[in-house]
């Protein structure tokens, strides 16, 4: 699985000294989460609130009576192999994960390019049936101007989409029979946050031009590539303690992009 093969590839870069970087500061917020390690790199990622409160084990923090589990001071090596697998704890691990990752993105390891949009990394001359996992704004704009192109937006509740854009709607139960179809697949960060990225990835076909994007796909992407993703679309954090500042506040993506975060694009171009 993705989550568990890059830690086991951050513990091999890292090795002892993960027991020395620490969460400085964390802010749970309602849209993302943010991290400042004692490194003082940041990472972010979805928060998803509804996994949360909707956690069935009840072994989730808020759930218990048990003391709580203090993040402030704890190490990255705790984070990720003590924690459980809870939503509230899985997205800890993510955003720590986003942090530590920030020093191994360069281009003697990866084929990078900044700020730009991943659209522009694959082949849209050969794209004929699109499947976006989680309605993009940008991409759905984009998306409309293009003629000949069958577009399928999957979401969980169709209110996601408004006007002219609900004629997209795909529901979240039709993933398994829509994404094999598409030669074009585009892959919400969020599904690695509630847990169905692994599964998405796999009813993707082989030949199909996939892109994961978002916030918390910002990550080391041996693992996606592996899984022929394409382009792995994230963001690095160049703002930390405003980044926090912003995030508890209740702030979204739209505002971090206003100075505290770049976008990343990274190819798979081995």
């Amino acid at each position: 699985m993705i989550l568990p093969e890059t830690i086991s590839i951050i513990e091999g870069l890292y090795g002892e000294s993960l027991r020395r970087i620490t969460i400085e500061r964390i802010v749970i917020g309602i849209f993302f989460t943010g991290v400042k390690l004692s490194n003082g790199c940041g990472g972010v990622s979805y928060t998803p609130v509804s996994e949360i409160h909707e956690d069935v084990s009840r072994k989730s923090p808020i759930f218990t009576k048990d003391r709580p589990v203090m993040l402030k001071g704890m190490s990255a090596h705790e984070v990720l192999d003590g924690l459980n697998d809870t939503p509230m704890h899985t997205t800890v691990k993510l955003v720590v994960l986003n942090a530590l990752s920030t020093l191994f993105f360069n281009r003697e390891r990866y084929f990078i390019i900044e700020d730009g949009d991943a659209l522009d990394s694959i082949n849209l001359d050969i794209t004929k049936r699109v499947c976006m996992v989680g309605a993009f704004p940008p991409f759905l704009e984009k998306f409309r101007k293009i003629n000949n192109i069958e577009l399928n937006v999957i979401e969980r509740r169709k209110e996601s989409l408004t006007g002219d854009d609900a004629r997209y709607f795909v529901p979240a139960s039709a993933a398994q029979s829509i994404i094999p179809l598409c030669d074009t697949v585009i892959i919400t960060g969020a599904s690695i946050a509630n847990g169905t990225i692994d599964e998405l990835l796999n009813y993707t076909r082989p030949n199909a031009q996939v892109i994961v994007t978002g916030p918390t796909a910002s990550f080391l992407p041996d693992a996606f590539f592996r899984r022929n993703v394409n382009v792995v679309s994230g963001v690095t954090v160049t703002k930390p303690d405003e980044a926090l500042d912003m995030l508890s506040e209740g702030v979204g993506a739209y505002h971090l992009f206003k100075g505290c975060v770049k976008k990343m694009n990274v190819l798979d171009r081995i």
